[in-house]
């Protein structure tokens, strides 16, 4: 049994790290094509997980898991203020 699921672990592993890396290029074709502007991996990154943290949401409050989706709000929190950071410190220079 244990052989099994970790045969089972690396086996999402993979998947998410499979998915994760058609995104970061799928997002990176789509804003130099249809938007005309160049995003840098930091902001990518950023995307992903922020469309990651919205499906998180969405799943929890579909099965009211109530913790996981107040937890996962919580989460944005972080990620809009470095937003907001990095832009002003681009500004900055």
């Amino acid at each position: 049994m244990g052989n099994a699921a970790l045969i089972v672990f690396f086996a999402i592993i993979g998947m998410a790290v499979f998915y994760s890396l058609v995104a970061y290029f799928l997002i990176r074709m789509i804003s130099k094509k249809a938007f005309k502007r160049n995003l840098d991996g930091f902001q990518i990154i950023q995307i992903i997980i922020l469309v990651a943290i919205v499906f998180i949401v969405i799943q929890s409050i579909r099965y009211e898991s109530w913790n996981m989706a107040f937890s996962a709000l919580g989460l944005l929190i972080p990620l809009l203020s470095l937003n907001v950071s990095m832009r002003n410190k681009k500004r900055s220079n």
